[in-house]
């Protein structure tokens, strides 16, 4: 079944990808359908191996299935370069060394902080802040922007399309956090990482004195 354009599973699938567990009875708070129409999109999901469930015992009341995707159903979201990138990091390590590889990442930081320099320069935090949630959700990070009572910016990522390489050589999260840092112009903290086995990156920006 071609997901992209069944409209209620998609749906479904996204809510999981975002919130990670959820039960039929909050997919269909969610959704604003019936939790009997919810349980017969569950079942289709779950029969071609894209969410599983697992039978949560509350304190009070019956047990009840809370799902999740599969690692089938994480396919279905963008996942950019994977194995042949990371073969490629892989083989130009074994050439030259671990410090090309250092080279090249720190390579496509300058590269790309050229590219978007022109589109953060001079401009508030606030305008940075948008610019940046725009460029990362276009790259399919199912991003989320937040500001808190304390004037302090959070950047959370739910996917990353680079996950496969960020896996085997974690300095690119801290090549993305040197980037963030130099088009922001402000103070970046790494709070979370899914590299690490959070279920979300999540940045701490905080605006600095010019």
């Amino acid at each position: 079944m071609d997901y992209q354009s069944s409209s209620t599973k998609q749906q479904i699938l996204k809510l999981l990808k975002m919130e990670k567990r959820l039960t039929a009875g909050e997919l269909a708070r969610r959704l604003h359908i019936s939790e009997m129409a919810v349980r017969r999109h569950l079942q289709a999901l779950e029969r071609d191996g894209l969410i599983c469930s697992t039978l949560f015992r509350q304190a009070m009341g019956r047990p009840t299935n809370v799902y999740e995707l599969s690692a089938k159903g994480e396919e279905q979201f963008p996942q950019h370069y994977k194995q042949w990138a990371v073969e490629l990091l892989s083989d130009l390590e074994a050439l030259a060394g671990k410090e090309m590889v250092a080279l090249l990442l720190q390579a496509r930081i300058a590269r790309m902080k050229e590219r978007y320099a022109h589109d953060f320069q001079d401009k508030p935090l606030e305008e940075k802040m948008q610019k940046l949630f725009e460029l990362q959700n276009e790259q399919g990070y199912m991003a989320q922007l937040k500001k808190d009572n304390q004037g302090v910016y959070h950047f959370i990522a739910h996917h990353c399309p680079i996950s496969e390489i960020a896996k085997k050589y974690r300095s690119i999260c801290s090549c993305e956090l040197q980037l963030f840092q130099q088009l922001l112009n402000s103070k970046v903290a790494l709070q979370a990482c899914m590299t690490k086995g959070d279920d979300v990156c999540h940045y701490e920006i905080h605006e600095t004195d010019e």
